[in-house]
């Protein structure tokens, strides 16, 4: 490619002033990432998966990616932190070559205040590139794949003797695994978000039959384990390339607090190359997104709403079930809060009216006084057989306890007890409700006097027609998308509780109640 030309598309796909020179490229917790994937490494990582890109352009977009003008990409974009591929275990020339672009780039990216982080790939040896990135400055690794027993700690040990500010990001595929873990940004692999009828996946189901939600949004709950937030990365590529593939990318993580990966296909970066127009408003809307995020980054600090609880424990011998109940129950739009575990107790339990449970098998003695108690006040406890007399040829059955009760499942799965959640508790005891939402996917959350439904749209069709019934004394309830003025929405007594309703929802709202 005609570097020269590169930069001069570039200079004129993006006019904004550039950013102080020398700026400072924040903390982990500020960072807004994007895998920007490049060079002749990243070929010989492709090459080596048995991934390599066919077309003659993308693979000349992938090994030029590294000019510093592909930088103006960033120029009016949120995005302050990019990953770099750094290292994959190639012979040492071109490694070699590798870093040195990444350093000649990196010293750009600061003159912008974005940090960089060096991708890493299995096959790299921690004693090489963690010296190499200390050199060229980078301001972390990001380890991505499966890599060997014992590598983590290899590289945070050579870290700590580098001598350097450099940060270590493991890029997992189990939550469990990070999800208590010390360390700068907890980052997970995600699902591409969508929804697909259940036709489309072999699925035999009636014409009324919700589509099948892939989402992401539970598994930013997951981390939500004390009232302060922390900054969580969801990575994947996503299935689709359009621009409402992108923008529901954005949103996906954002609902609940988190941070999508940026993650560009190849065709796309093509494009932008070629000053596609569909290119740049697809990139553009990326960034608009993510503006929005962080235009309403208050709402990270608002706490999940739910009068339901579910105990969660982090050392569970199957910790994907456990997920599967989180999952499932976000699915069915029943509003929670999580109790771990080690903290179960009467004062954690305070201001719920039911308590999912069914995962603390066995039951301990003080653990079952403590639901006991619960129960008796006047509260459901949701149990599996451990509690004691489960049902023989049901699938589950009440017990009274005091004023409340137990519901007792002979052999509870998350999908079954998920389904079944909406019936065990009324819409008054659920605190909030969401009705014509079979494509969307909501999240409560409460600051002070004030209660946040968000909801995320993932047809490629608008919802309309949606009624959200919330419990409590609320006198305005405002619309929030991105890129329109907020809008107020009508509001009506029922049954004790408030109405709201919302005309259309074309990907993601967030709605206010005061």
């Amino acid at each position: 490619m005609d570097i020269p030309n590169r930069r001069s598309w570039l200079g004129l796909l993006f006019c904004l002033p550039t950013a102080l020179l020398g700026a400072n490229p924040g903390t982990p917790d500020s960072w807004i990432p994007a895998r920007w994937p490049g060079g002749p490494l990243e070929l010989y990582q492709r090459a080596k998966a048995k991934t390599p890109p066919a077309d003659t352009a993308v693979r000349e977009t992938i090994a030029n990616w590294y000019d510093p003008a592909t930088l103006h990409l960033l120029e009016g974009s949120p995005v302050n932190c990019l990953l770099l591929t750094w290292s994959a275990g190639a012979d040492a020339e071109l490694e070699l070559r590798q870093q040195q672009l990444v350093k000649i780039y990196t010293t750009e990216a600061h003159q912008r205040g974005v940090a960089i982080l060096g991708l890493v790939y299995p096959g790299a040896d921690p004693s090489k590139f963690v010296a190499a990135a200390a050199a060229a400055r980078l301001d972390g690794l990001a380890l991505d794949g499966e890599f060997p027993v014992g590598f983590i700690e290899q590289v945070t040990r050579a870290l700590a003797s580098s001598n350097s500010h450099m940060v270590a990001i493991p890029i997992v595929t189990a939550a469990a695994s990070v999800r208590t873990a010390e360390g700068p940004v907890p980052a997970v692999e995600g699902v591409s978000p969508s929804a697909r009828n259940l036709s489309e996946m072999g699925i035999r189901g009636a014409p009324s039959s919700e589509p099948w939600i892939q989402s992401n949004v539970w598994l930013v709950r997951s981390f939500r384990l004390a009232p302060v937030w922390r900054p969580v990365w969801i990575g994947y590529q996503p299935d689709g390339g359009t621009a409402a593939d992108y923008a529901r990318s954005v949103a996906d993580a954002a609902v609940a607090g988190g941070r999508w990966i940026v993650a560009l296909d190849d065709g796309l970066r093509a494009k932008l190359s070629r000053q596609d127009s569909a290119a740049v408003a697809t990139w553009h809307g990326i960034g608009a997104c993510l503006k929005f995020a962080e235009d309403h980054a208050e709402w990270r600090s608002f706490v999940p709403f739910g009068n339901l609880g579910i105990v969660l424990d982090t050392a569970a011998k199957d910790p994907e079930m456990a997920d599967e109940y989180l999952k499932l129950v976000a699915r069915r739009q029943v509003p929670y809060r999580l109790i771990v575990r080690s903290e179960l107790s009467a004062a954690s339990l305070a201001g719920f009216r039911a308590v999912l449970a069914t995962e603390l098998a066995p039951l301990s003695e003080a653990e079952r006084k403590v639901l006991k108690a619960f129960a008796e006040n006047g509260g459901l406890v949701v149990a599996g057989p451990s509690w004691g007399d489960p049902p023989k040829n049901e699938p589950f059955v009440d017990i009274p306890v005091g004023k409340g009760r137990a519901t007792v499942y002979k052999d509870p799965d998350p999908e079954s007890v998920a389904r079944d959640m909406r019936d065990l508790l009324s819409h008054k005891e659920a605190g909030f409700v969401a009705f014509n939402v079979p494509s969307v996917i909501t999240y409560a959350s409460s600051g002070g006097k004030r209660l946040l439904v968000q909801l995320l749209n993932y047809a490629n069709s608008p919802s309309t027609a949606i009624t959200i019934r919330v419990s409590g004394s609320f006198k305005t309830a405002r619309l929030f998308t991105p890129g329109a003025v907020p809008l107020n929405l009508d509001m009506k007594a029922a049954d004790g509780q408030i109405d709201v309703t919302i005309p259309k929802l074309s990907l993601w709202g967030g709605v206010l109640l005061e």
